[in-house]
């Protein structure tokens, strides 16, 4: 049994201790503060962490005294998880509306998304409206003590977006638009399918500062369209190849390239229109039909549908079978679809993003994908890729100039003659370093009946074709 000096002074350690833990607990709370200068949950949760350990006490007075402090700071916490719910709740509901904000289906004959200019006009009162709703909330939560970081830090990004598309909108009405100023920091953003071309919707939206997701997968076109006299850059949906090309579509006219830069085009097309600086133009519905509403045969789509655990914008994901039947896609589902080879490249690709409204309308049809359907829509999705693919490329070189033609066709017999070599020398062995001689390579000799007869006759093919263009035009003159 120790001394009564020791107890005595095993107590007073006991008592510093406590008492250093009640200071440390309330300079959590005093220094773990939001923007507004509200305690954060941070401060409350390293609070109870520090007092928890002296509620089994020995000494009643400590141990009732952590007990009351951290029952105290719970309630606080929870209440402050509540509050930040909301908080995030709220912020969530102006990001639905910005969304919606954006991309319009509308294909009226005014303010309808074919014409560009009236999208300006639509575009930024509607964030304006929506900055005005977000000042409010916070208004409303300062008046109740509830923190507003969350609906600050919104404010703060959507400020951006308005500030910018008010500018333009106040030149555009001015008069201050320079006559063939390039308007590089927007772009006219054309929702058209990479496959067939058609158009589903459009928005005007500020490059770099759009929200994210809402503009993945388009790429900007060699081609800008008219908006009080200056240049606007369009940008649509693009689709990359195995060899890394890209391809995007509107209307008849592709455009193709690779890496960074805008994608270009063969001039030589239906379309001739579009690619003159300043008058791209989608007016004419007959040349731009809308796409069928609703998801395609074989396709993803996603949108925001509601919000999360914590309220924050929820995303998800439809696909719709080759039954013809709409299917929502969980996460365990979404991860099978992943690492399917068909299914994946699709995921990986341009995937339709529909607005908070479109999509909610999708999901009252659409029912969970059966785990059984999954093999059968890889295999199903695989035919009918391989015969979009085909279709539209056979319309790509219907499209294309006869000099295009031609300087194609000599590319296909390079890469088969490329892929014969590969092949012939694939069926010998190769000698090692120190086996080979200095004589020179024989030339590979031909595979009779298969690759070089076809070649040969591919490459007169092509050079008769040419010769009767020349002379066509020789005899003309």
């Amino acid at each position: 049994m120790a001394s009564p000096l020791t107890q005595r002074a095993l107590q007073r350690l006991s008592d510093s201790g406590f008492a250093r833990a009640k200071k440390l607990a309330d300079l959590a709370i005093k220094t773990n503060t939001d923007s507004s200068g509200k305690a954060t949950a941070r401060g409350y949760e390293q609070a109870v962490a520090l007092l928890e350990p002296y509620i089994l006490s020995g000494k009643e007075t400590e141990s009732i005294d952590a007990q009351r402090l951290v029952a105290s700071y719970s309630n606080s916490l929870t209440k402050l998880s509540k509050n930040q719910r909301d908080q995030n709740e709220t912020v969530s509901a102006f990001k639905l509306q910005e969304l919606d904000a954006y991309f319009t289906s509308f294909d009226g004959d005014v303010g309808g998304f074919r014409d560009p200019s009236s999208l300006v006009d639509t575009t930024s009162e509607s964030l304006d409206n929506i900055v005005l709703g977000v000042l409010n909330a916070i208004d409303e939560k300062d008046a109740n003590g509830e923190s507003t970081d969350a609906l600050y830090s919104y404010l703060n990004d959507i400020t951006k977006r308005s500030d910018s598309l008010r500018n333009l909108r106040n030149r555009f009405a001015s008069g201050e638009l320079s006559q063939g100023q390039s308007l590089d920091g927007f772009g006219y953003y054309v929702d058209t399918d990479p496959l067939d071309g058609s158009i589903r919707a459009a928005a005007l939206l500020p490059v770099g500062l759009t929200p994210d997701g809402l503009a993945g997968g388009y790429r900007r076109i060699d081609a800008t369209t008219n908006v009080g006299g200056a240049l606007l850059p369009v940008y649509v949906p693009a689709t990359q190849n195995a060899y890394g090309e890209y391809s995007a579509r509107v209307g008849d006219a592709v455009w193709t390239g690779t890496g960074s830069g805008a994608l270009k085009t063969d001039k030589a097309t239906n379309d001739k229109g579009l690619f003159e600086e300043g008058n791209f133009n989608i007016s004419d519905r007959n040349k731009f039909p809308v796409r069928t509403a609703g998801v395609k045969t074989g396709s993803f789509a996603k949108g925001f549908i509601g919000r999360d655990d914590q309220g924050n914008p929820l995303e998800a994901v439809f696909y719709k079978g080759m039954d013809g039947k709409l299917y929502t896609v969980d996460q365990e589902t979404l991860s099978r679809f992943e690492q399917d080879p068909v299914l994946s490249q699709k995921l990986s690709g341009y995937v339709t993003q529909f607005s908070p409204s479109e999509i909610r309308e999708l999901a009252r049809d659409a029912a969970p994908l059966p785990v059984d359907r999954i093999e059968r829509e890889s295999r199903f999705s695989k035919t009918q890729t391989e015969y979009e693919k085909a279709q539209a490329e056979a319309e790509r070189y219907e499209n294309m100039g006869f000099f295009s033609q031609l300087k194609e066709g000599f590319s296909v017999i390079g890469e088969r003659a490329r892929k014969a070599r590969e092949e012939n020398q694939g069926t010998q062995p190769q000698p090692s370093f120190f086996q080979r001689t200095n004589e020179p390579n024989k030339p590979d000799e031909p595979k009779v009946g298969e690759s070089t007869p076809d070649i040969i006759e591919t490459g007169k093919t092509l050079f008769r074709k040419a010769a009767g263009f020349f002379t066509q035009n020789l005899t003309q003159q």
